[in-house]
């Protein structure tokens, strides 16, 4: 780890900013699971110590009810990947509970950016901003990956190319075809989002 600290040194001292941020790239693929690792023993640290706070007699009234709901926060986001506060929280699963199982929950962390809580309730506010970048990624989604698809089958029909072309052609469909599945990707919140509007609105 020294090294790779020596390294990202040098490149930046260097103004080697390229050089530095394939270092920290390749420093993050290779480390992955030890930072995974010390994150996770962060999560179970903190839960360790606001367990054994709880088990203090000393500790009572709005500070214990507060300790209760941080320790529930973290089991939360431990199992769901969701960080809310208890009310956000409570609401959220209310609202899940009231689709009756039409709607798995995975939707609700997926819209999550999209969710707002205001007066006890869990709205969907979507900006025009973010439905014209929906369309977007929507639209040029389908369309990369079709020329994409075009791309991977074009050299066989093509008479006389040769190896170095075709691969370059076939590279070329690859990449617009990873680079369409991200875009379209990039659609699912708003999806889920939408769906969520709709039951909330049946429900109302």
């Amino acid at each position: 780890m020294q090294e790779v600290l020596n390294k990202l040194i040098d490149s930046l001292n260097n103004g080697n900013i390229l050089m530095a941020a394939v270092v920290v790239a390749v420093a993050l693929v290779f480390n992955y699971k030890k930072i995974a690792d010390f994150l996770d023993e962060r999560k179970k640290t903190r839960i360790s110590r606001l367990s054994d706070a709880l088990k203090c007699e000393q500790v009572s009234g709005s500070t214990k009810s507060h300790l209760e709901a941080e320790l529930a926060k973290e089991y939360f986001k431990i199992t769901t990947g969701i960080n809310l506060e208890t009310e956000f929280r409570e609401a959220l699963i209310q609202a899940h509970k009231n689709t009756n199982g039409e709607l798995p929950f995975v939707h609700f962390k997926k819209a999550l950016p999209y969710l707002r809580f205001e007066d006890s309730k869990i709205s969907v506010k979507i900006s025009l901003f973010e439905l014209l970048g929906y369309f977007f990624n929507l639209v040029f989604g389908f369309l990369m990956a079709f020329l994409g698809l075009i791309l991977l089958i074009l050299p066989g029909q093509i008479k006389g190319v040769n190896i170095v072309q075709a691969l370059s052609i076939v590279g070329l469909g690859i990449f617009l075809i990873a680079v369409a599945l991200f875009m379209l990707y990039q659609t699912f919140p708003v999806v889920s989002a939408r769906l969520i509007l709709g039951k909330l609105n049946e429900k109302s």
